[in-house]
């Protein structure tokens, strides 16, 4: 290629590539336009428009100012350079300004996307709670802290990227110097002062990190506590701060000695930080440990160690009421007849086999879905009653391949349709539970007078509803029950515009194309529940476990949010599901109309954090007192949080720091067998009675001690009235109480109970042996584990056996009452008259023989193993009779 075509190939190049990047980013632009836009006019349909527009609004100024910053270093790094250029050439070497200003616009995108720390920053509330050691509000370790190391760290990545695009500038400029000396000769003055600006400001960056290193110290997780230790207070944090202000001296000496063009003391003075650094933050203060504490560490860090029990129990809100349970010997049936509406909500039914059975009994047709079963409680014939319930959605994946067309999916397979309820404890002659609501309509004892559901766990699709082509509502026999959406849910796309920009945004041009729709059709979007929420308020947490409630004949999902952080001082991190927190609450409880999608943040608990939130966007949260009784009777405590409350509270429960430092008293989660797994115990919920009171809807868990399979203690968190307080129920020093494992072991060793086990096995049963249930009584413990049958070729597990354990007593019956009265000296089956004679003898061999055959016809093999120990009584008294 000749001189003059490369001179005319270049331009058109650059054109060329300016003009694809034009493109690219007008793309980038068009697309983000219309996600906003689209997401503005879903949010306006909530109500939430003003809301949706101020949290765009935080994130621009946020961007905006980390924009402002980035101008600001990398425009004047460009003119820095520029201006040593021409010292040296004359005229500048010039560098696309476009470039620095990508530049300016690309970082601030990365490092801006954390808004949340802005507003923390910016409004974050007081928690009236000092740190102990600098005397700091935990407020600016949680709110002011992390957006200071946000800027510091914006700030970082500019100088070094400025600093590298300097030594690559200049080194183009002098690529044809041959020596150091003839470089540093020829080297502008300008460009002196710029390389040992941008160095220093380097070691001034390098000093803030130290310097904002001491508060982090706080929040570390080494050693034998969590936070600073004796060392960290005495040793680290003075030798950080001086070492901060060391840094600070050696970039005022980088910026002397470029002045001086003795660019060659660069690296000592580099090197001589390193070792000050190496040698005062680390080498001393680890010498220090080994020598002076570790030989002492107990005395020395006893003060430190109740620092961190202390505001563990405070950032995990483990404000926990202890009371001694005493455990007595002295149950009689008198005593459980009257706990009866305690032994009525025993839940006999595993949430993991009861969901089998819902499936195969109540999913009805193929396109439904029952993705799990949660645990509520409602007045039932006016009884307290704690049930199981589901909701039944519907999934278009499910049908049949040549039905998933873009009608079926998006006009016609809208919703799902209705629950399905059984009481925790029911079960029918055939093991199977009793159902409260079943069926298509919905049919039982609580009235449904919405069942449709549009919004779930696994509507994961948009669909418009109010077209030309009614939906699907419900089978009906061998035919079909068609509707036509009658809610306010949704975005209304009355006009051809909106349409392309739905289309646009979801990539199916079948939304522009379509003849189905009218001025009254709406898109409903962001169905799956979880990401509902999400989209709304991305800032909170929110519980793997929805569940459905049946308010006012309405259906409502229920799902917890929480706070969490990660800095505050002294408190034990947990990390759960890829997330680390030290700081947790449930503030929030979201209610989710099932049918219209609206969509309640209720604030039940105040702490800063959602304080923080509720003055920034309070058109978003609702006080708690707002909450109707009916809707407050289905908040229960969550699952999750009460677990990771548990696991903390396992070690964090010891009050001395000398018991602590030993790990004395460590507890732990007890064992237990699920199916044929070793699995540790989940909490669950139970009605029980406390001290007197009337029966209320708690979630509870024992404890063991670590290494040993005995349980100490229980803890609960209630739910009804005092929702929120935790209890803790310790058992008398010197009293053993059986672990589940210990009760597992006797079930496996008991003759009567591994006869019938044996016996279910070699007929080609599954045994299923469910949740063993630790069941506080009148100052007495029982065991309740639930054992199931699956058969080989059927997918319905059925309840077939109940084990009840107490004392040293235990029996397995066909129901939990039959099993009590057992345990509690009751017989269960009335004893057979048995005559003397060998006739008679016979004659009750055959009954009793036609009776066992009747209970396998049955498939009770429960009832079968015990009317084949009656047999084999009868059998052995007539072997007696007739030898005599």
């Amino acid at each position: 290629m000749s001189q003059e075509q490369f001179e005319i190939s270049a331009p058109l190049d650059k054109k060329i590539i300016i003009i694809l990047v034009s493109i690219l980013i007008l793309v980038i632009l068009f697309g983000t336009i219309i996600f906003f836009y689209t997401e503005y006019l879903w949010f306006e349909s909530l109500n939430l428009g003003g809301y949706f527009v101020k949290t765009i609004t935080y994130r621009i100024e946020l961007f905006l100012l980390f924009f402002a910053i980035s101008f600001v270093i990398l425009v004047g790094n460009r003119i820095f350079m520029h201006k040593a250029s021409e010292e040296f050439l004359g005229e500048p070497f010039r560098v696309p300004m476009w470039f620095f200003v990508l530049m300016a616009l690309f970082f601030p995108y990365i490092l801006s996307r954390n808004w949340v720390s802005f507003i923390y920053f910016l409004y974050g509330k007081e928690f009236g709670v000092k740190d102990p050691v600098l005397g700091m509000d935990v407020s600016f370790y949680v709110f002011k802290l992390p957006f200071i190391r946000d800027v510091v760290n914006l700030i970082s990545v500019l100088i070094v990227f400025c600093l590298v695009v300097s030594i690559v500038y200049y080194a183009l400029i002098f690529r044809w110097v041959k020596t150091f000396d003839e470089f540093k000769d020829l080297f502008p003055r300008l460009g002196y002062i710029h390389i040992s600006s941008l160095l220093g400001a380097i070691f001034v960056l390098a000093g803030a990190y130290l310097y904002l290193g001491r508060f982090e110290l706080l929040n570390s997780q080494t050693g034998v506590l969590s936070g600073a230790g004796y060392t960290d207070v005495f040793v680290r944090m003075p030798a950080m701060l001086l070492t901060a202000f060391f840094s600070v001296a050696i970039a005022i000496a980088v910026v002397y000695f470029g002045l001086k063009r003795q660019i060659e003391m660069f690296p000592l003075l580099v090197f001589v930080l390193v070792i000050v650094v190496f040698v005062g933050v680390g080498l001393i203060p680890f010498a220090f440990q080994k020598i002076r504490v570790d030989p002492n560490e107990l005395t020395l860090e006893k003060e430190f160690i109740n620092y961190s029990i202390q505001y563990t129990r405070l950032a995990y809100d483990l404000n926990v009421k202890k009371k001694v349970f005493p455990v007595k010997g002295t149950l009689t049936v008198e005593d459980v007849k009257n706990n009866t509406g305690i032994i009525n909500n025993v839940r006999l039914w595993d949430h993991r086999p009861l969901l089998d059975v819902y499936r195969q009994t109540q999913q009805i047709r193929t396109y439904y879905y029952i993705n799990d079963v949660d645990v509520d409680r409602y007045y039932i014939d006016g009884r307290y009653t704690q049930l199981m319930i589901s909701a039944r959605e519907l999934v278009p994946e499910l049908l049949q391949p040549t039905a998933q067309t873009w009608v079926n999916r998006h006009l016609i397979y809208t919703h799902g349709y209705g629950v399905i309820a059984s009481p925790v404890n029911a079960i029918s002659e055939e093991g199977r539970p009793v159902f409260y609501l079943y069926d298509i309509p919905p049919t039982g004892k609580i009235n449904i007078t919405r069942p449709e559901i549009y919004y779930g766990e696994s509507t994961n699709d948009y669909v418009i509803v109010k077209t030309k082509q009614k939906e699907f509502d419900y089978p009906y026999g061998e035919k079909n029950v068609f509707t036509t959406y009658n809610g306010t849910g949704g975005v209304k796309i009355d006009n051809y515009l909106k349409r392309l920009l739905f289309s646009i945004r979801f990539g199916d041009v079948n939304l522009l194309l379509t003849g189905y729709l009218t001025e009254e059709s709406r898109i409903l979007m962001h169905r799956n529940i979880i990401d509902r929420v999400f989209s709304i308020a991305p800032f909170f947490s929110y519980d793997r476990d929805p569940y459905i409630a049946v308010i006012g004949g309405k259906l409502y999902w229920i799902i917890d949010g929480y706070t969490v952080l990660s800095s505050y001082p002294y408190s034990a991190r947990y990390d759960v599901y890829g997330k680390s927190f030290n700081y947790i609450r449930n503030p929030i409880k979201i209610f989710i109309d099932a049918y219209n999608g609206t969509v309640k943040f209720y604030v039940i608990q105040k702490e800063p954090v959602i304080e923080t939130f509720t003055d920034v966007f309070p058109e978003l949260l609702t006080p708690g007192d707002e909450m109707t009784d009916e809707e407050r009777a289905h908040i229960r405590y969550p699952v999750d949080l009460f677990r990771i409350q548990a696991e903390v509270f396992a070690l964090y429960h010891m009050d001395d720091p000398r018991t602590f430092y030993n790990k004395e008293d460590v507890w732990e989660i007890p064992k237990e067998l699920l199916e044929e797994n070793v699995v540790e115990m989940e909490p669950y919920y139970v009605i029980i009675t406390l001290e007197g009171e009337k029966p209320e809807f708690l979630l509870m868990l024992p404890f063991s001690p670590k290494g040993r399979a005995n349980i100490i203690s229980w803890m609960s968190a209630r739910c009804d009235e005092k929702y929120g307080e935790l209890l803790l129920y310790e058992f008398p020093k010197g009293t053993l109480v059986y672990g589940p494992m210990q009760i597992e072991a006797r079930i496996d060793q008991d003759p009567e109970i591994s006869q019938i086990f044996t016996l279910w096995s070699q007929a080609g049963s599954r045994i299923i042996r469910g949740n063993l249930l630790v069941i506080p009584l009148d100052n007495s413990i029982i065991y309740v584990e639930p054992v199931y049958l699956r058969a080989e070729n059927a997918q319905i597990p059925e309840l077939r056996g109940v084990v009840v354990a107490y004392e040293n007593k235990l029996a397995m019956r066909t129901t939990l009452d039959k099993s009590l009265r057992a345990v509690f000296g009751e017989a269960v089956v009335k004893e057979e008259e048995i005559g003397e004679d060998v006739n008679s003898l016979a004659e009750l061999s055959v009954n009793l023989y036609e009776k066992a055959m009747e209970e396998i016809r049955k498939g009770n093999w429960s009832g079968f193993g015990e009317m084949l120990n009656k047999l084999g009584e009868v059998l052995k008294k007539l072997n007696s009779t007739i030898n005599k």
